[in-house]
């Protein structure tokens, strides 16, 4: 396959790493970027040498002029499904960041755009399933280290200090829940293989937050088969931190699974600890988000993040911030099968 051109839209914190991984990639080339703060478009493209001519103040003069094949969206996410369709009506492969779009209603407009786009890819980054230490847990559950598994603890704690362009998070209502959470329960379908059939949650926000709205939440997840998941997430920690991945508990009949803040996995079955070996990958987080996404289009398949699986990550994060503002458990099925036309 020739070189990829691929156009960058947005060029804040995420942008740049795109930028980062594309020029690192002999299989792509930069088409063009798109930012719509002046500033940006020449800071950045400087830095990663663009031509000024493929350098856009919009997202439709970047589409029609950059002759990109693909897009990289990398814009705030109340922007994703305007610049999804405009990328599909097109009939350019597209690879978002997380998340989707800001609520069901946008995702099931994407989900419909995505079908009628034959032939293009669109897939999210949901680039925590492709680390080591993520890769080693997901293997010892389905190689049945612990049995069925049926409890599951998830403790997320960071301080995510970094500011946003315009301060779009800083400002949002549900700053954890719109921007960080769907990395977590992503991680937990793919883990264990399940699918969320309840949310129960409850936002959290201490009087020393830096965001106008929630920066944490506490939730309670039924998934199919049975399986419990005891959820406690902030970005706006004191003291004790986790890694990204958190810290993740899977208790089955024969033990118990954790991945621990040294984020080496550990099996706990009687008196034994185990340490679960991490395969060495040549490439991972972004880096192999970037690798899955030109293999499907290269292969003509689905990537493993295509907008159909993330859909239903995406349905348990609106299902927690409906459950926060109207204090109810809300099921996660009828949102994924309105937004899949099932």
């Amino acid at each position: 396959m020739s070189r990829l051109p691929i156009l960058v839209l947005g060029l804040g914190f995420f942008g740049k790493n795109w930028l980062k991984e594309l020029s690192a990639c002999p299989e792509c080339e930069v088409a063009g970027v798109v930012a719509k703060h002046p500033d940006l478009l020449t800071t950045v493209g400087d830095e990663f040498e663009v031509p000024r001519e493929r350098r856009f103040a919009t997202i439709e003069e970047g589409l029609d002029r950059s002759r990109a094949q693909a897009v990289i969206v990398a814009l705030p996410e109340m922007i994703h499904k305007a610049a999804i369709l405009a990328a599909l009506e097109r009939g350019l492969h597209v690879l978002t960041e997380k998340p989707l779009a800001i609520d069901m209603t946008e995702a099931a407009a994407i989900v419909r755009a995505a079908r009628r786009a034959k032939g293009a890819i669109t897939m999210v980054d949901q680039n925590y399933r492709w680390r080591p230490q993520t890769q080693a847990l997901r293997k010892a559950v389905r190689d049945g280290k612990v049995g069925r598994v049926m409890s599951v603890g998830y403790e997320f704690r960071q301080a995510i200090t970094r500011t946003t362009t315009d301060a779009w998070r800083e400002h949002m209502p549900h700053p954890f829940l719109h921007d960080m959470v769907v990395h977590h329960f992503d991680l937990l379908r793919a883990v264990t293989g399940r699918e969320c059939a309840e949310v129960f949650a409850r936002g959290v926000s201490p009087p020393w937050s830096w965001y106008a709205g929630l920066p944490g939440v506490d939730a309670i997840l039924t998934f199919d088969q049975g399986m419990s998941v005891s959820y406690t997430g902030s970005m706006v920690a004191r003291g004790f931190t986790t890694p990204q991945d958190g810290i993740i508990t899977l208790v089955g009949e024969g033990g118990t699974l954790r991945l621990e803040a040294d984020q080496q996995v550990r099996c706990y079955r009687d008196n034994q600890v185990e340490v679960i070996p991490q395969e060495t990958m040549p490439f991972t987080d972004t880096a192999y988000a970037l690798r899955e996404f030109l293999a499907a289009i290269r292969e003509g398949r689905r990537p493993a993040t295509h907008v159909e699986d993330n859909v239903r990550s995406f349905a348990m994060a609106a299902a927690a911030i409906t459950s926060v503002e109207k204090r109810q458990p809300v099921a996660v099925a009828p949102l994924v099968a309105e937004a899949l036309g099932k």
